[in-house]
């Protein structure tokens, strides 16, 4: 049962009074539509009443309450996603352990990370309560064994408890795990960390039900628990005694392995979360449905859960910094490895729809009272919504809320924020007498402690910040207020020496203090091992970036290599784009080159490139490589060179770029903002402005209307100076041809000789060339209920008239504008046709078309990337051929 379905069912049990489809759509914001077909299948499971009438009317049945049996499996297991498909065997086996006489089958769980073990571990535990396979006060303790792995001794003395005297610091019996745990379950997660010794120790437990305390040699000590056991690593990694005294093993399977169902109902799942948990209304866009079905999230549910968390506290930013009514989720909120989901749409568009109404552009998610078995710790959850809340309440008293950086602050490093932390408690204002004599002495005896197992030097601003801090830390415990660290596995893995240090300061804290250090304050504790605010390092500046990419195998290699020759240099790389390697792979091998030494980019990244597709490449990587990117094209030795030397020493990329610019004489073209209401005008252009220029002049206006184009004369002296000119007409007109006696080459405009001026043929093409722009309010309103897939259709002719003018740039071409109307039409009905899968024709000897118009071929697949990504569909090789044949056989070339 989906999760829409759940929440009709619940809003239905929870009234008393017959309500209709409509009644249910309106209170939850669904569509009428799909709640009917909800609640006719409601009807068919006999989990509601129907009563017949104009409007039908349903209610929730008397005897809803299903037999003992099925209660169980509801209650318990009934609330995980999968639990009647993917997760429907293991679910029986769990119960199969669970009810097995006398007390239950030992049990492990493997699963990578992210699965949802410890859930599933305590779904068998309030299986087990229901069941009454344990009384209704038998206690679930969990326990992660990675938490001591490195301290075999704590490690021990937790699980089996301690007697006074065992080790320094044992200054009491107590009481361990398996105690606790008696006459219920004790869940070790990661329980492949205990050591041999410890397995060695369970297993005698596990045998014979008797246990000894650590330190403890004359009394045994009994207890009934039933073990389960949690681990990522295969049945190998275990001893094979273990093995054979844990005769139940269960397997989850990987979130890549579950249903398309189970993900969309884990993300409605996730979404409701955190409507219930804010109290608010959340609006998601149906490409933030698809991209979170359907992207590879390697640490499965958990990862999903985190990244959506995200998510949400980005929308909960501008929610709580725009007064908003709601929280509202667009795809442009989305994490770029999340994005790349959307490229899987075409890979199960059929059941993607069925999921995700296709007619439904929003989906809104309210608060409800329904409970999901997901993994949730109400304090960390609220913690991130509020640090947000305190962030922008102090930006508001202060009125610098545009000042505030708060969408950094949600992503914010935890290193560098404990590092400023630290800062500000080194620096506060507060005198060593106002930090009690008992703290100060613990802290030097700590960090003494420390510098001799770490083998370094903490410095007094060191020592005096964590006083403060312990401070802080012993008052917070005191008033059982809790402590959670953001990151405390990623602490505990990056920093494991000092992670397995700071246990051991705080059994002496614990002792000194008599008080119970929590596992979170212990990777505090590490972080303060790893900082010394005393000496901050500045780091060192980074040469900028420079990567040449060009066509041919060995173009951009070997001018690279001639450069770095000249200069004794190694700055610089050189990819070579062979004529037979696709787009898609040539970016893709471009992306891992950066990736794989990105510190070295930080500085910012010059593309230089020779032409076509490659020229797209510097703006994608950017966006997902989070780099400065800036792109020339149509380079040459010396601009490699110039580049080279100016990176080599230490030049800012923005000072690079402008010289290479410089060295080229114009910048790699652009293509400009549409504007489409400036008058059209042609240049005639000759050395006096006057002679030439005005017989040009008189020529034109004999065979083209007045008032289709302006006719201007200009004056060239010097070219620099002329395309200087151009830039400044181009603000006002839209310059459709330059007419000379002085072959000129700016911004893709299309150049005729004055001899060109007097020849037929010639002036039918200029003429042609001014036939009037795309009709983008003309086309939209004719289109509009036709095109029903692409949400609005004038967006839609506006971005497809921008990747013309793009493909005429990256083409050097000029495309006439009544065949740029055709294509405009053309590539609107394809996307319709393409977002409902109607599309299906090929292009005749494509192969060997492809290879006469490889590149334009790659220029035309690289401009429509955006588009595809946008509308999320994926635009077959023989459409892109078609498009190329348009442009190859109507196109108007750019100088005579």
């Amino acid at each position: 049962m989906l999760s829409r379905k759940k929440d009709i069912l619940t809003y239905i049990e929870n009234h008393s009074e017959k309500l209709s489809a409509q009644d249910i759509a309106d209170a939850l914001e669904l569509d009428r539509a799909n709640v009917s077909r909800y609640l006719n299948e409601l009807y068919k499971e006999d989990q509601i009443e129907k009563i017949k009438g104009r409007p039908v009317l349903y209610r929730s049945k008397a005897h809803k309450h299903p037999l003992p049996l099925e209660g169980k499996n509801g209650k318990a297991f009934g609330q995980l996603i999968g639990h009647d498909a993917s997760l429907k065997v293991m679910i029986q086996q769990a119960k199969a352990a669970v009810l097995y006489p006398p007390r239950g089958l030992h049990t492990i769980i493997f699963g990578k990370t992210g699965t949802g073990k410890s859930l599933f571990a305590e779904c068998m535990y309030q299986f087990a309560l229901e069941s009454q396979a344990l009384s209704a006060d038998a206690p679930f303790v969990s326990f992660n064994c990675a938490d001591y792995a490195q301290n075999p001794q704590l490690l021990f003395g937790h699980i089996f408890g301690v007697k006074k005297g065992s080790y320094t610091g044992a200054t009491e019996d107590r009481a361990g795990l398996i105690h606790q745990a008696d006459g219920g379950i004790l869940f070790l997660d990661e329980i492949h960390r205990l050591p041999p010794e410890g397995q060695e120790m369970l297993f005698t437990f596990i045998d014979k039900g008797v246990y000894r305390p650590l330190g403890e040699s004359n009394e045994t000590h009994t207890a009934s628990v039933q073990i389960i056991g949690a681990t990522t690593e295969s049945s190998e990694v275990l001893l094979a005694t273990f093995n054979r005294r844990i005769p139940m093993t269960i397997t989850l399977p990987p979130l890549s392995e579950r249903t398309i169902e189970e993900r969309y109902e884990l993300v409605e799942t996730f979404l409701h979360q955190e409507a219930q948990r804010l109290n608010q209304k959340i609006v998601a866009e149906r490409e933030v449905l698809l991209a979170f079905m359907l992207y590879p999230a390697e640490a499965n549910i958990g990862q999903v859960q985190r990244d959506l968390k995200l998510v949400c506290a980005k929308a909960f930013l501008h929610y709580r910094t725009h007064e908003t009514d709601h929280l509202s989720i667009t795809q442009q909120d989305l994490p770029l490895v999340v994005q790349k989901g959307l490229l899987l749409v075409k890979e199960a568009p059929e059941r993607l729809e069925r999921l995700v109404d296709r007619h439904k552009s929003h989906f809104t998610y309210v608060p409800t009272s329904q409970k999901t078995s997901i993994n949730q710790d109400p304090v960390s959850d609220m913690s991130v919504y509020n640090a947000i809340e305190e962030r922008v309440d102090e930006a508001l008293e202060k009125g610098m809320l545009e000042d505030v950086d708060l969408e950094g602050f949600i992503q914010n490093n935890m290193t560098q924020y404990f590092s400023e932390y630290v800062e500000q408690l080194s620096l506060s204002d507060i005198h060593q007498e106002l930090i009690p004599a008992d703290i100060r002495t613990l802290t030097d005896i700590l960090y003494d402690f420390a510098a001799e197992r770490l083998e370094r030097t903490y410095h007094t601003k060191s020592r005096f910040a964590f006083a403060l801090h312990l401070q802080s830390t012993f008052e917070r415990i005191k008033e059982g207020r809790p402590i959670v660290h953001p990151d405390l596995n990623g602490v505990r893995k990056n920093y494991s020496k000092e992670f397995q240090v700071a246990i051991d300061l705080s059994a002496i804290i614990e002792e000194r203090l008599a008080i119970e250090i929590p596992f979170d304050e212990i990777g505090f504790i590490t972080m303060f091992l790893t900082l010394d605010v005393e000496e901050p390092t500045q780091p060192l500046t980074q040469q900028v970036g420079v990567m040449v990419l060009m066509h041919g195998r060995s173009t951009a290699s070997s001018m690279l290599e001639t450069v770095q020759e000249l200069l004794d240099t190694t700055v610089g790389v050189a990819l070579n784009m062979p004529l037979t390697m696709k787009v898609n792979e040539m970016y893709e091998r471009v992306r891992q080159t950066i990736a794989v030494d990105q510190e070295s980019y930080e500085q910012g990244l010059l593309v230089l490139t020779d032409m076509g597709s490659l020229n797209a490449f510097g703006d994608m990587l950017a966006e997902e490589l989070g780099l400065t990117v800036r792109t020339l094209s149509m380079v040459s030795t010396p601009v490699v060179l110039e580049a080279v030397r100016m990176a080599s020493v230490g030049r800012s990329l923005e000072d690079i770029y402008q010289s290479c610019q410089m060295t080229i004489g114009n910048s790699a073209p652009k293509s400009s903002p549409i504007v489409p209401d400036k008058p059209q005008a042609i240049v005639v252009a000759c050395f006096t402005g006057e002679g030439v220029a005005k017989k040009l002049e008189k020529r034109l206006a004999s065979v083209i209307d007045s008032e289709t184009a302006e006719i201007i004369p200009l004056q060239f002296l010097q070219a620099e100076d002329f395309k200087k000119r151009i830039d400044q007409l181009s603000k006002q007109y839209s310059i459709k041809a330059i007419i000379g006696t002085v072959p000129i080459e700016h911004q893709n405009i299309p150049y005729f000789s004055a001899y060109d001026a007097f020849d037929d043929e010639k002036m039918d093409l200029i003429k042609k060339h001014l036939e009037e722009e795309i009709p983008i309010e003309q086309i939209s309103q004719s289109l509009t209920g036709t095109l029903k897939q692409v949400g609005s259709v004038k967006d839609l002719i506006l971005r497809l008239q921008k990747i013309l003018q793009q493909l005429e740039i990256e083409l050097s071409v000029g495309i006439p504008a009544g065949v740029k109307t055709g294509m405009v039409l053309h590539l609107a009905f394809l996307c319709e046709s393409l977002k409902t899968n109607a599309y299906s024709r090929s292009f005749p000897n494509s192969e060997a078309y492809e290879k006469q118009h490889r590149l334009e071929l790659n220029a035309v697949e690289t401009v429509l990337m955006p588009l595809e990504k946008h509308y999320n569909i994926s635009i077959p090789k023989d459409e892109l051929a078609y498009i190329v044949q348009m442009i190859v056989e109507n196109q108007l070339k750019l100088k005579s």
